[in-house]
């Protein structure tokens, strides 16, 4: 038998060797996870994104058995966390909670972002969805948006509202409201929503967009006023408070939404396993019963369906950036 020529030993030899990361990738996904994985979620603890966060990685931890651990790391609108899981090794141990401001708002407020939201990770699956709500301290003579509009109006620049940081989605809805309704108001940025709800209780500032998981047990309390949650219909954890559609601020429908990502080029295997688990988790009647009762829709999709929902989301708020000239520099 005649010796192969020298190219084609060459040729095989290369093949072989781009092969073997696939062979390999393929067998550490049958074996993932073989020590715990964290999951970075880019707010403070304590709010609906770190609660959706919590349940999850107790589920996937249950499945895959291993520890999934969350890691806060708060700062720059959910930037530095998110960078973290853009920068991390991609092989399914650093992982990151979504959600609508670091991926979808505060990357385009910035010259230089750490990180572009579609191409830097790879989506396995959304978690939940849900509405924000306007709030306001009980103590503002209003009752509805007609009124608060009213009173911006009246006076100019003398009311505040709350975000739970610069760049984030609060703070554009804010900015969002004052050239839809023709009024000025003061933003007051904090480190998270817990933040900005106890400021408006303490009578420091007066109103905010949060997350209606959150706010709403403030608002049956009474601690807090509810004047309208931001879906397309009403919420029915707070069936009582009209749509911003319907108090007559139609720009002002957006939802919530929160979702695990890993950074980009995580091996499709892993990726596969996780959104797999991912299903299972939200399915979860316990999840779900959990979710339900803070008022997050527990809604799982396909790593292809959650990309989707990014780019809308993305084109979307690029569009109100660059319409309304904002910065958060």
């Amino acid at each position: 038998m005649r010796p192969l020529p020298r190219l084609l030993v060459l040729l095989w030899t290369i093949v072989a060797a781009a092969l073997a990361p696939a062979a390999a990738s393929a067998e550490d996904a049958g074996g993932y996870p073989t020590r715990p994985v964290t999951i970075i979620v880019p707010f403070t603890a304590g709010g609906a994104t770190d609660l959706s966060a919590r349940l999850v990685a107790q589920l996937l931890g249950k499945q895959l058995g291993q520890a999934f651990v969350v890691d806060n790391r708060a700062g720059a609108s959910g930037m530095i966390g998110m960078g973290a899981v853009a920068r991390a090794a991609p092989d399914g141990y650093t992982l990151g909670w979504g959600g609508n401001s670091p991926m979808s708002v505060s990357p385009h407020l910035v010259k230089k972002p750490p990180y572009d939201p579609l191409t830097a990770f790879a989506p396995i699956s959304l978690a939940a969805i849900s509405s924000w709500i306007l709030v306001t301290r009980p103590q503002l003579p209003v009752a509805n948006m007609a009124q608060l509009i009213a009173l911006a109006k009246a006076q100019p620049g003398k009311l505040t509202f709350a975000s739970s940081g610069i760049g984030t989605a609060p703070h554009l809805m804010g900015e969002l409201l004052k050239s839809s309704a023709g009024i000025d108001m003061l933003h007051v940025p904090f480190k998270g929503e817990i933040d900005g709800f106890n400021a408006l209780m303490a009578e420091q500032v007066d109103m905010m967009m949060g997350s209606t998981p959150s706010a709403t047990p403030l608002v049956k309390a009474g601690r807090l006023k509810g004047l309208a949650v931001t879906t397309p219909t009403r919420d029915p954890v707070v069936p009582e408070v009209p749509t911003m559609a319907e108090a007559g601020v139609p720009d002002l429908t957006f939802e919530i939404f929160f979702g695990l990502v890993a950074p980009a080029g995580t091996p499709a295997p892993i990726v596969a396993k996780l959104s797999a688990a991912m299903q299972k988790a939200v399915a979860d009647p316990a999840y779900r019963d959990m979710m339900e009762k803070t008022g997050i829709h527990a809604t799982g999709s396909s790593p292809a369906e959650f990309q989707a929902l990014l780019k809308r989301h993305n084109e979307r708020w690029t569009s109100i950036i660059q319409r309304n000239n904002l910065t958060s520099e």
